[in-house]
């Protein structure tokens, strides 16, 4: 009796320790305790016009930095940084131009969504216009972590069957692809970089041929839209479609 009683007591410990409940993969919207990552951020003046500046973020203790890209203002590319103290976000965005633009704002409870307002300190040269703006802007962590499926068109094939299964590591993205219904592509690893909602991925699969997928994600990494470059002997397939998160 005090054997069985022995064993029961060491099981459950092993469970307490090392959990019970089977292996759980793992889940890519897991919360967050810093801003590292790839985000998307929307700037929208009180002039009219809005800016999207998307990078990936890193965070040491409080202090946060990146190098972004920029769409839709006078220049293409800046630096952003800044201190996070709880919920409460303090930076400054410095353009090419040059241009410099403090912000301020909040970050959501998960820290993937944060929003606030901005304020342009001093520009010049091309941005010179842009003096005394001001305006509010928003920004969401990007993710294309998961395993999307979903048909790829050509223009004069039969649809072609695309699984992705896929890591992303703050915008570093890796994963494989599965192709059904090609004529000669089975299998592959692909590597490539999500900035902002922008992603590409490029494949090699030996004499199969090989493969470069470019386009965009949705703010909740439910969806990819996708077109494909395809070069060997199926590079008639090339297409484009539309590939669902399935988990």
């Amino acid at each position: 009796m005090k054997s069985i009683i022995l064993i029961a007591v060491v099981i459950c410990l092993s469970c307490a320790i090392l959990g019970c409940g089977g292996y759980a993969s793992p889940n890519n919207s897991q919360t967050s305790t810093s801003l590292s990552g790839n985000w998307q951020f929307t700037y929208v003046s009180s002039k009219g016009g809005s800016a999207t500046v998307s990078g990936t973020l890193t965070q040491t203790g409080s202090s946060f930095s990146g190098t972004v890209t920029i769409t839709n203002s006078c220049a293409p590319s800046g630096t952003i940084s800044g201190t996070l103290s709880g919920y409460a976000l303090t930076g400054k965005l410095t353009e090419t131009s040059p241009e410099t633009i403090s912000v301020t704002g909040t970050v959501a409870s998960t820290y993937n969504s944060a929003n606030g307002t901005y304020q342009v300190m001093t520009a010049s040269g091309i941005c010179a216009t842009a003096s005394g703006d001001s305006g509010t802007w928003t920004g969401t962590r990007m993710s294309a972590g998961g395993y999307y499926i979903g048909p790829m068109q050509s223009a004069d094939r039969l649809p072609m069957q695309l699984a992705l299964n896929l890591m992303d590591e703050a915008g570093q993205v890796s994963g494989s692809a599965t192709f059904t219904n090609s004529a000669c592509l089975h299998s592959m690893n692909v590597a490539g970089t999500l900035s902002g909602m922008n992603l590409e991925l490029q494949g090699e699969g030996g004499t199969d041929g090989s493969i470069v997928l470019s386009g965009t994600t949705d703010k909740e990494g439910k969806t990819l839209t996708l077109n494909s470059t395809i070069s060997g002997a199926c590079q008639a397939e090339s297409g484009s479609g539309s590939l669902t998160k399935v988990q």
